[in-house]
């Protein structure tokens, strides 16, 4: 991966834990270019959404392991998960409501958003669509 420096959506990790996703390969793929200097970056918000789902699809001990990953990949410093305050959640809503369509882009993709933009991070991983329909300049999407 040519770029260093990545926030990872929900929808890459679910694609990335679950073999029946259509995206599956491709999340491998994607994960697999990481190297030891990729800085990854989540949110609260992204581990919730995460977590959930993994649960739904897949039950309590594969969200439990997951989880797991997470913390261990936090204490490794390869992975940092970025706390949602109130100072986020406004600024996020703001984007919101400049965005009403289309109208899947959620309050947790605004928070995404605004989170590239405090951190300089230049790159999203996501298969959520809504982000290409937005144009947000200065940040890439992968894939």
């Amino acid at each position: 991966m040519t770029n260093k420096t990545v926030f990872v959506d929900s929808s890459a990790w679910i694609s990335f834990n679950v073999a029946s996703d259509t995206n599956y390969q491709r999340s491998v793929s994607i994960f697999s270019s990481f190297d030891l200097k990729t800085k990854a970056y989540i949110s609260l918000f992204i581990l919730n959404e995460t977590i959930t789902k993994i649960r739904k699809i897949l039950g309590q001990e594969k969200a439990s392991v997951l989880y797991s990953q997470f913390i261990k990949l936090e204490k490794e410093k390869s992975l940092i998960i970025l706390p949602v305050d109130r100072r986020v959640i406004e600024k996020s809503f703001k984007l919101l409501e400049q965005h009403p369509s289309p109208n899947t882009f959620s309050l947790t993709d605004a928070t995404n958003i605004i989170f590239c933009q405090e951190y300089k991070i230049p790159t999203l991983f996501t298969f959520d669509r809504d982000f290409k329909k937005l144009k947000i300049p200065q940040l890439n999407l992968i894939p």
